[in-house]
């Protein structure tokens, strides 16, 4: 009698892949259509910030920090929602 180690086959995956879902695909078309925008706007613009006047930066590092600042902000609040409705649901 001789036993054979079988080695145990992983689970077939459920649901299409995650390149094809529609999330995955429009965060890929936003980030090509962010990508174009700052690699576009290269030319210097002025910059009047609290009490620094007169400050020259690209214009991309500007809509790079805004956006920066737009993702963080979705990022907490959708947080905060989920955070809310597992509160509500028990």
């Amino acid at each position: 009698m001789t036993e054979q180690a079988t080695t145990p086959t992983p689970p077939e995956p459920k649901g299409k892949p995650f390149y094809l879902k529609p999330k995955f695909i429009m965060g890929v078309i936003a980030g090509v259509i962010f990508l174009i925008l700052i690699f576009q706007n290269w030319e210097d613009v002025e910059l009047d910030l609290f009490f620094i006047t007169d400050l020259l930066v690209p214009a991309a590092i500007v809509y790079f920090v805004f956006s920066l600042i737009g993702f963080v902000v979705g990022y907490l609040v959708c947080r905060s929602q989920n955070a809310r409705a597992k509160r509500n649901k028990k």
